[in-house]
């Protein structure tokens, strides 16, 4: 018959049961990813955070890609001064891994060593250190996303520190496979 539409009857699909949340959060602890610290100069002083979401976003500009728990009191004064650094933490600072994810923002920053640079606290002996502006950001469930375009950088020799499980480690490359011995 022309003109007239027919539909087929499909199934529902299946319903999934939901991923267990503490599942999901080992799974994803047990990863290793970047051990950070972001900074920033609220209003009353030096601010900052452990940071283990942070990705190279784009080469041109330089720019990177951090995620931030929505209503945080380092975002807050991070968006407030529409600046901040990245400091990629070295081999030899895995105690701040802790001090910057608890306390107070005078309690991250007592005894660590720090300096201004471009109007941002930055840490000294970092692998890497990156001072940004804030260029976008975005909210996606429950945190939101700062794209920052990288205005200053400086890179340390020596291995940068990652996390694996919560705790820090060192990354150390895998020797090549040695080589089939062609005749």
């Amino acid at each position: 018959m022309l003109g007239v539409e027919t539909t087929t009857a499909q199934a529902a699909p299946p319903v999934e049961a939901a991923v267990d949340e503490a599942l999901f959060r080992a799974a994803m602890t047990g990863l290793a990813k970047c051990a950070a610290v972001t900074t920033a100069l609220g209003p009353n002083g030096p601010v900052g955070c452990t940071t283990t979401s942070l990705m190279s976003l784009s080469v041109a500009p330089p720019s990177v890609l951090l995620a931030f728990g929505a209503g945080g009191r380092t975002l807050d004064d991070l968006l407030g001064a529409g600046r901040f650094a990245v400091n990629v933490l070295s081999h030899t600072q895995g105690p701040l891994v802790r001090r910057f994810a608890t306390g107070t923002a005078a309690q991250r920053f007592e005894g660590t060593p720090h300096a201004v640079l471009r109007g941002v606290p930055v840490l000294r002996d970092a692998a890497v250190v990156m001072t940004c502006d804030v260029a976008e950001t975005f909210s996606a469930v429950d945190h939101v996303l700062v794209v920052g375009t990288v205005r200053h950088l400086t890179a340390a020799p020596g291995a940068p520190l990652v996390l694996v499980a919560g705790e820090p480690h060192i990354a150390t490359p895998v020797p090549p496979a040695p080589a089939d011995n062609l005749r």
